[in-house]
Formats: structure tokens, sequence, C-alpha cells
């Protein structure tokens, strides 16, 4: 009975849809002045249909292509400060909403490991594609879509670059972190479900991943992330990979799962979650008007501040 409880919390948590709750704001290619956004919905090879975008400015590098991979409880939108610094970088930008988020089908996200199948069907989808077969791929995510991208070498081959920002290892390596001491039967427990539902990608790992790829790859993790804990995601990965040339690590400090954010947004951010939740217990978003107004009170843009330092990194790696 108690294992069942864990797993419906679990299963709660994770097969479920990430849809828009009229709380925060998104920005749109609209909020960036001459940033282009063509439509590139694909099917995934589960059936459903998958909305991506194209975001570019005028003059970009015709030669390749630089995916972002969103984390979880949003799509692809949520990420759109990240994504229009890509775009202003010059880079042909490729963003989707992976299954059961935002503008994507799909009834659940099909669980921890569906945002590396959906990688993996992107990037075949793209290679398929004429308009885009001989372009060269690299790819930046974060937390889930780190995952992703941190995994996908195990499935595809010829990818350039990889930036994971606050990235797990597997969901192996998840599941001994949140389930431990007493608790680590049931993680194990979940561990043979994952297993039997998706037994292609569950396994799957960013330490053999990362031994084998000769992407040029670069990890970067906050010392104090408590969704993805430093010590036994980044410290394991950096220790066991500490011997590969193309493998760089750069830890930051109080920036919590957000290490390409300034103090500032961290700060912010985490100021609106404890206020959002707050009236959520309060009962003060029962409407849309009232969703309206909360929404209104805060500054997005001081939100989604990007640290410059990190992401001269980032261009640094990606244009290497």
């Amino acid at each position: 009975m108690f294992f069942k409880k864990i797993e419906k919390m679990y299963r709660d948590q994770i097969y479920t849809r990430s849809d828009d709750n009229g709380c925060v704001f998104y920005f749109s290619s609209d909020d960036f002045e001459g940033l282009n956004k063509i439509p590139y919905p694909f099917k995934s090879s589960k059936g459903h249909k998958l909305q991506g975008y194209f975001y570019y400015y005028d003059g970009y590098d015709t030669d390749r292509i630089v995916m972002f991979e969103h984390g979880m409880g949003s799509g692809h939108r949520g990420y759109m400060t990240e994504i229009e610094l890509l775009a202003r970088h010059g880079y042909l930008v490729f963003s989707y909403d992976h299954t059961g988020c935002m503008e994507s089908e799909g009834e659940t996200t099909g669980g921890f490991v569906h945002s590396l199948i959906d990688l993996n069907d992107a990037i075949n989808t793209l290679r398929a594609d004429d308009r885009y077969s001989d372009k060269r791929i690299s790819i930046v995510g974060h937390s889930w879509g780190a995952y992703s991208t941190l995994n996908i070498s195990n499935f595809q081959s010829g990818i350039e670059h990889l930036v994971a920002l606050s990235g797990p290892i597997s969901l192996m390596a998840l599941l001994k972190q949140s389930f431990r001491g007493i608790l680590a039967p049931i993680g194990r427990k979940l561990y043979k479900k994952e297993l039997a539902g998706n037994p292609k990608y569950v396994p799957s790992d960013a330490i053999t991943a990362l031994s084998e790829t000769g992407a040029k790859v670069l990890i970067i993790h906050s010392d104090d992330d408590g969704i993805v804990r430093c010590d036994q995601h980044f410290d394991v990965m950096q220790k066991s990979l500490s011997e590969r040339g193309n493998v760089r690590f750069v830890k930051v400090h109080g920036k919590a799962h957000n290490p390409n954010y300034t103090p500032d947004s961290v700060r912010y951010k985490d100021e609106f979650f404890a206020t959002y939740q707050k009236a959520l217990k309060e009962n003060a978003l029962d409407s849309d008007e009232k969703k309206q107004s909360f929404k209104a009170r805060f500054d997005w843009k001081r939100m989604t501040a990007q640290d410059d330092e990190i992401w001269n990194l980032i261009f640094e790696h990606l244009d290497s």
C-alpha cells in the first residue's frame, strides 16, 4: 500500500501534461524585434505530433543547427530568453515542445526518459529532411533537456557540440537521489516499472554516452542545486570522465538549478515561486482575471536575466 501511494505521487509528478495555466508569462518571438520564427511540426516515433520552430535573425549561419532542449514543467517558450541569445549570436535555433508539453500532443509526458526519445526522433527527422540533412548539429539543454543532451550520444553519432545545464546522469541516478536509505527499494521498483515501459532508453546513462562520443561537451552545474544534486551527478561525471579531453566541467556557486541565470534572477525567480505557491494554497488564482493580475506583478525580463560570463563560455564552446 505504501509503495502504491509513492508510485502514484511519482506518476502524478512525472506522468502529466505541462500546459500554460495562465499564471506564468512566456515570451514569444514577437517580443524580440527582428527574430524570425518558422513552424516545424514533426511526428514522434510514438505517433504524437510534436510542435517545433526554427528561430533566427537575418544573416544566420546556414551551415549548422543549434537545438535547444527545454526542461520539465514547461515547453520551449519557457526558454525564449536563452533561445533568443543563441539566435542573436548567429545560429539557426531549433526548439520544440516535448511530448505532453504545451503545443505538442500526448496525454502525458510519457515519463522522464521521454525527453531522450523525443530528441532522438527530432534528430532523425532533421537528418531525413533534405533541407537540413547536411547541417552540423549542436545541442544545448537544461535539466530534463540536459538529461537528453547528455545521453543522446548513446543513440546518435556525429553531434558536434553538447552543452548541458544542470543535467542528471540517468533516471537511475535521479531515483537513487530521491529514494535513499529505507526508501531505496521503492526507487528500484519504480526503475523496474520504467524499464518495462521503455527498455531501450531507461538504461541509458551519460557516463557511457560521453565516454564514447567525439562531440565537444560542456557541462555546467551549480554547487547548491537541490533538484539535480551536484555531488550525485556533476561530481560523479567529472570524476568518471576526467581523462576525456573533449569534456569540460564548469561548477558555479549559488545559482541553484539555473547556472546560466544572474544571481539576482535566481533569487527573484525563487521569490516568485514562493509567492505563487502561497497564492495557490489560498485559492487566490481561481479566475483568469486574478491570474492576469498576478502575472502582471512581476518583472519577467528580470526573472529570466542571463549571466553574460556563462554565456560567453557557451558561445566560445559552440564556436570552437
